[in-house]
């Protein structure tokens, strides 16, 4: 009987404990989804202030050709069509978001079809983000292009 009741509380424990944890990364997911949904429109808007809010300051951008802009040569670039539609439309499919601590990343599949001609391109992008003084930032961009199957 005592080890019965011992067994009850310390799986009682387990759960009360694994809860919050499980409540935690979920709020995390939600952040890391709205900051790819910030991210997203600000793309498709050209809002520079939150791509900046965003990136971080040492942010590291993985093109399909190697090595892409810095955070400041990206904004630097944008300044002049800020508040301007890109001449693409945007879209996304299948995004996963993963915690892993101060980590989380968060993959899937770009769409993008230019405005003048209808030309289709789609890369895979992985975007990673670590939490500093309690702040997400994306730290690494990775993009690969899709071949069509």
């Amino acid at each position: 009987m005592r080890h019965t009741v011992l067994c009850l509380i310390l799986l009682s424990c387990c759960a009360i404990t694994s809860f919050p944890q499980s409540q935690i990364k979920s709020t995390e997911s939600e952040a890391i989804q709205k900051m790819e949904d910030d991210f997203l429109k600000a793309e498709k808007t050209t809002n520079i202030s939150v791509l900046d809010q965003i990136l971080a300051d040492d942010y590291v951008n993985l093109t399909p050709r190697g090595l892409g802009p810095t955070k400041a040569e990206i904004l630097s670039h944008l300044q002049p069509h800020a508040g301007q539609p890109p001449p693409y439309s945007l879209e996304t499919r299948d995004m996963h978001v993963y915690i892993l601590g101060d980590a989380a990343v968060a993959a899937y599949t770009k769409t993008y079809t230019a405005k003048d001609g209808g030309n289709v391109a789609r890369e895979d992008t992985t975007h990673i983000f670590r939490k500093e003084h309690g702040t997400w930032k994306l730290k690494i961009s990775r993009a690969t292009v899709r071949k069509e199957e």
